[in-house]
């Protein structure tokens, strides 16, 4: 008999615990759960990370942008150009009628009754280079500034200056020229449609003031009381607008593509005001600064 109940007493003793450990365990779930004050510093010092590099792999308000680009001027024109086409077209009309000298051929390489020597002249866009400051003034929304230097080469013939003042002489062979070279800062407003992405489309503006040298005529024949036919003085004006395409490659920089089409106003000693209107196509690299920043401060 005591047997007996001493098993009875053993069976129910552990239906007790067993019922008991989840009821224990239950209670204790909320002590676990409670989080220590280094844990919550942790989290703290996270959500501000985060709120600093809010979007930090695309454009953003707050982002810095530079960048630098370089390629080439497409399709140049305007009356800077059509001006000295039209100088280099009076030009040729004079040497084939031997108006201006080649008296530096030898004897006998031109006979009386043949007409001038003249080569067909030659326009090429030179390299271009561009660095943007950009900041985000809002989330779609830069404002900042362009530095950019562009330049145009001829090769062709023209009077030689200062042996011409009594009679005129002209290049026997074409020659080499930069007939532009122009310097300029302007104001710049983008507007990115699709910001905190990798792929950053967005549309330019800008506006601003050039400074150039280069050769130049005054007139559609040459001045003989001119000893050089280099642009003095040279400035206008430049406006354009364009679209573009950044890719980050991180948070920190990335490449990007521009195509632009400029319009400058031109003046210079040579000449009261002419206009030179071009396409661009730019490729170049980029670097967030901001994010650069934040993390050498980290």
């Amino acid at each position: 008999m005591n047997t007996k109940t001493l098993m009875i007493t053993f069976l129910l003793l552990s239906a007790n615990i067993s019922f008991a450990e989840p009821l224990m365990k239950k209670e204790d779930k909320p002590l676990v759960s409670q989080v220590p004050e280094e844990t919550q510093k942790i989290n703290s010092d996270l959500d501000k990370y985060y709120a600093k590099l809010k979007y930090p792999p695309g454009f953003y308000e707050g982002a810095f942008l530079i960048s630098f680009m370089g390629g080439g001027t497409l399709a140049p024109s305007g009356s800077f150009i059509s001006h000295e086409k039209n100088y280099d077209s009076a030009l040729q009309y004079k040497i084939v009628t031997k108006e201006v000298s080649q008296d530096y051929y030898p004897q006998g390489s031109i006979r009386s009754q043949d007409p001038g020597l003249y080569f067909k002249p030659t326009y090429t866009p030179g390299v271009a280079s561009q660095f943007d400051f950009e900041y985000g003034w809002k989330e779609k929304i830069g404002l900042g500034f362009t530095v950019m230097q562009n330049s145009m080469n001829a090769k062709r013939q023209d009077v030689i200056p200062g042996l011409s003042y009594y009679k005129e002489y002209v290049d026997p062979i074409p020659r080499e020229r930069t007939i532009y070279r122009g310097n300029s800062m302007s104001f710049l407003a983008t507007y990115h449609p699709i910001p905190r992405n990798f792929f950053d489309p967005y549309l330019v503006a800008r506006a601003g003031v050039v400074s150039f040298t280069g050769e130049a005529h005054s007139g559609i024949t040459h001045d003989r009381f001119v000893y050089s036919n280099q642009i003095s003085s040279g400035i206008g004006s430049i406006v354009g607008v364009g679209a573009g395409l950044n890719i980050y490659l991180g948070r920190y920089f990335g490449i990007k593509a521009e195509v632009d089409y400029y319009r400058e106003f031109l003046k210079a000693d040579q000449f009261s005001m002419r206009t030179l209107n071009s396409y661009q196509a730019m490729i170049g690299v980029f670097v967030n600064l901001s994010n650069v920043q934040y993390r050498l401060e980290q």
